[in-house]
């Protein structure tokens, strides 16, 4: 027999839900007896500690730390080093993590995991969500599904919420590292996107830092410098998380902080916290407004805005919505369980639709493999409320070409954001540059802008064509499968003859075959714990 699950690979911290025979879902707990697990991984020794006990360990081994590695997820030139020299990849720090929350469950649930669905922010793009897959697949994890955490969160509340007509439902996700906003219509059994927006750069992190530099500044007035001392520096980031807990219960918060011989001590209040932070809950605002503009409506239009992520917990937070929408947040999903609860009941709908569909079939789902490569016998549990969602994409997809009217370069998106999937256009809008022209060189793009400095380059490919003394028309076919994986074809269209699909260049941003096998050796190596 065996289990799957939904994951919450979060920022700050994670947590893992299932459902169970009932129907129902249930948070699992880490062997610490907790419901979520910090992301958080110390290199100690020759130990690699991952969660409470690394985040309570990082004041005496800074150096072996690290957290906040979402931030960096897709990005090929990020490293982090461990005290003994060896470097790890976001990739491989996160399948730490993903390992060590798949050994909690299964030691919870005495059963094999035998497939997971893992969330992403809605504004994760290509080579954020293949370096997920890549991370799970190192940590031995079965991925079934990537799924946007604003609709996960949508799920767990349409799922559990008796909705008996259809709402406009607006989701404030404020996370750790990153924020989306998602306009979404839920009725008794469907969920469909509408729009969504968002910032994988913006998050609990930023307003942590914002009290770090109070506290840090305050210091400095004293006489300490926290940024000479590593051990100084974590021991104030460790001190922050009770900082912004303490202001969203009580009206001022008081720290006492020993610095070798110094015993620093000084109070903030939440006015001037407030204050501090404005800004980035004023962007937050911004992002809202945009998603709504996307949906082409307005707040009058909103029934419900809910809250989800740990951040959102900030009373500022809910007093700037009401302000700005006159829709008081809603809190009626657990802002930390909420995501992983909704992947939960969407794993057990991709593994159902793995068994059904046909070994035979000519789409071969993710789903399908993973489930019946498993335990033949799997009796998976019924869900009594029945749900579908439609998501759409997050960023435009396009490719770049030469414009004769610019006598430039320029992004021509192909597939616009908010896109349904998944889905497919075709554009024969396109021929080549020059007669007698051999090649094409394809570079397909997300972004919204037709300037290619400000659109991000997901994939690259030369394809061959056959010389003609004209121009020769193209036919771009572009598709979004339902986890946002991109696929771009090119039809000459003078010859009707397939030039090809892309081939993402994992070597730019993602991790090769070769590298992710010789990564999954490695991390089963570790003493992980």
């Amino acid at each position: 027999m065996g289990k799957y699950i939904g994951i919450d690979l979060g920022t700050t911290f994670c947590a893992v839900s299932y459902i169970d025979d009932k129907g129902n879902p249930q948070i699992i707990r880490n062997r610490e007896g907790d419901n979520t697990t910090p992301s958080s991984v110390l290199f100690e020794d020759g130990k690699t500690i991952v969660g409470k006990t690394a985040k309570k360990k990082s004041t005496a081994k800074p150096l072996g730390y690290e957290a906040f590695v979402k931030r960096h997820m897709g990005e090929s030139t990020y490293t982090f080093t461990a005290p003994d020299g060896t470097s790890y990849r976001p990739e491989e720090i996160s399948a730490i993590i993903l390992k060590k929350l798949k050994d909690d469950a299964e030691a919870a649930l005495g059963e094999e995991i035998l497939g997971a669905v893992i969330t992403v922010p809605a504004y994760f793009g290509d080579p954020q969500r293949d370096a997920t897959k890549d991370a799970a697949q190192i940590a031995g994890i079965n991925v079934l599904g990537i799924i946007n955490e604003p609709t996960a969160a949508a799920i767990a509340f349409g799922v559990s919420k008796d909705i008996e007509k259809t709402q406009k439902v607006m989701i404030y996700d404020f996370g750790g590292g990153t924020f989306d906003v998602s306009v979404l219509e839920i009725d008794n059994g469907n969920i469909r996107v509408i729009s969504t927006n968002g910032d994988h750069q913006l998050g609990g992190y930023d307003v942590d830092m914002v009290v770090y530099n109070m506290i840090k500044e305050a210091a400095f007035d004293e006489g300490i410098d926290i940024e000479k001392n590593p051990r100084y520096k974590q021991k104030v980031m460790l001190e922050v998380e009770e900082v912004k807990k303490t202001l969203s219960t009580s009206m001022t918060a008081e720290i006492s902080l020993e610095f070798g011989d110094d015993i620093f001590e000084c109070e903030l209040d939440r006015e001037d916290f407030e204050e501090a932070i404005s800004d980035i809950l004023d962007t937050t605002m911004s992002i809202m407004q945009g998603a709504l503009n996307e949906a082409k409506l307005t707040y009058g239009d909103i029934d419900k805005i809910l809250l989800v992520g740990g951040s959102s917990r900030i009373p500022a937070v809910t007093s700037i919505i009401e302000e700005q929408t006159g829709i008081h947040p809603s809190s009626d999903v657990h802002p930390d369980e909420a995501v992983a609860i909704g992947a939960a009941f969407h794993v057990i709908e991709l593994a159902k639709r793995g068994l059904e569909q046909p070994q035979n079939s000519n789409t071969f789902s993710n789903a399908q493999q993973f489930t019946n490569n498993a335990t033949a016998d799997v009796v998976l549990p019924e869900i009594e409320k029945q749900f579908k969602f439609v998501d759409v994409t997050s960023h435009g997809i396009g490719i770049i070409v030469y414009s004769m009217e610019l006598q430039k370069e320029v992004n021509s998106i192909l597939m616009p954001k908010n896109t349904e999937v998944p889905a497919e256009i075709v554009n024969d809008n396109f021929s080549t540059v020059n007669p007698y022209q051999e090649k094409i060189a394809l570079t397909v793009t997300q972004g919204e802008f037709e300037e290619v400095e400000y659109v991000t380059v997901i994939g690259q490919a030369e394809l061959n064509l056959r010389p003609r003394n004209k121009l020769v028309p193209i036919r771009f076919i572009v598709s979004c499968d339902e986890n946002q994986i991109i696929h771009v074809r090119a039809i000459d269209l003078d010859e009707n003859v397939d030039l090809g699909e892309i081939t993402i260049n994992r070597e730019e941003h993602n991790m090769t075959e070769e590298q992710v096998e010789k990564s999954a050796e490695n991390i089963h190596k570790l003493n992980i714990g």
